[in-house]
């Protein structure tokens, strides 16, 4: 539980000031994040698939997190088509070396290219989310909020867990997780969300603000639970070691890969001009 709380207690403000500044400073801190994370998915793949995945991924992911940056707001036509180029022939490349090289290759292709689209497309909409108004309050409470709702779902649903849990949720995908820890971390998402929604100015009424929370109670905990399916059929307890007490990067993003484009496409459509 220690390190678990100072790890917290660390990278928390560093991302919510990264959130709050934008630009340059949270583009490669998204890029950063979905490189290492890639890595840490690819980790999951047979050992037979080899070590060249790895570096592709990167790249393929980082092209995904920077089209859906500059896809947001005005569409960007030769950025995005060049990125659907670019898509294919990391496509075409993973797909051979998993066919050629895997033993088990149904599971690698789908590794092989669902990974950077699981990460580098869905992270992107962070970005994307961040400049919904051209970088100004709005995307910046947004994202916060995004961000902010995730974290007290995970939160409540890990204490509400650890105080109440009797029944499992899902036992053979994470035995940890009850449905008293589920119903706790849906509680915690919506109140954070009206707590969060006086605080900042969503533009629009609290209620509404309070039905987005609740999409992210749902949303998170659908990431947290695919992710630990994936584990399981990789058959490791976690992505990675980087944060002490928390796992790998992958496994402290599982649920906000989910969640931001949740609250991207819930309230694009309203404020992007």
């Amino acid at each position: 539980m220690l390190p678990r709380v100072l790890t917290a207690l660390v990278g928390t403000p560093i991302l919510l000031i990264l959130v709050w500044w934008g630009g340059l400073a949270l583009a490669a801190l998204v890029v950063l994040a979905a490189a290492l994370s890639i890595r840490e998915f690819y980790r999951l793949l047979p050992p037979e698939t080899g070590p060249l995945p790895i570096a592709l991924g990167m790249v393929w992911t980082t092209a995904l997190v920077v089209g859906a940056s500059a896809a947001s707001g005005t569409l960007n036509l030769l950025i995005v088509s060049g990125g659907i180029w670019v898509s294919g022939v990391f496509v075409a490349l993973l797909w051979m070396i998993a066919f050629h090289s895997a033993r088990r290759r149904l599971t690698a292709i789908i590794y092989l290219l669902g990974g950077p689209i699981y990460i580098g497309f869905l992270l992107g909409h962070s970005l994307a989310l961040r400049g919904l108004d051209g970088g100004g309050s709005l995307g910046r409470d947004w994202l916060l909020f995004a961000v902010l709702v995730t974290f007290a779902t995970d939160s409540g649903a890990y204490f509400t867990g650890r105080l109440l849990g009797r029944r499992p949720l899902a036992p053979k995908v994470s035995p940890g997780k009850t449905w008293e820890g589920s119903a706790g971390g849906f509680v915690f998402a919506v109140a954070a969300a009206l707590v969060l929604g006086v605080l900042f100015d969503q533009r629009i009424p609290l209620w509404q603000v309070g039905v987005i929370g609740a999409a992210v109670g749902v949303a998170a905990q659908w990431g947290d639970l695919l992710e630990s399916k994936l584990k399981r059929i990789a058959g490791v307890k976690d992505a990675g070691n980087l944060f002490p007490g928390h796992g790998g990067i992958l496994d402290r993003l599982d649920s906000i890969v989910i969640s931001v484009p949740a609250v991207y496409y819930l309230v694009a459509t309203v404020f992007t001009p």
